[in-house]
């Protein structure tokens, strides 16, 4: 779980500083960016688990 978590830290920091120096952003916007990203990464994560699960049980049947 520990490692979760710091995974989106710094996943979350990274696009932050990303979009905040590469981009050239104002830092609130880079910080709604950030965010944004962040969220359709952990779903995108949330769903591949669920597919994995769901094709790991048909194969038992």
């Amino acid at each position: 779980m520990f490692k979760l978590i710091l995974g989106v830290v710094v996943y979350f920091f990274a696009t932050l500083l990303m979009g905040y120096y590469f981009v050239g952003v104002s830092f609130i916007k880079s910080i709604q960016l950030a965010f944004l990203i962040t969220i359709i990464h952990l779903l995108i994560r949330f769903i591949d688990r669920l597919y994995k699960r769901e094709t790991n049980n048909n194969g038992e049947g």
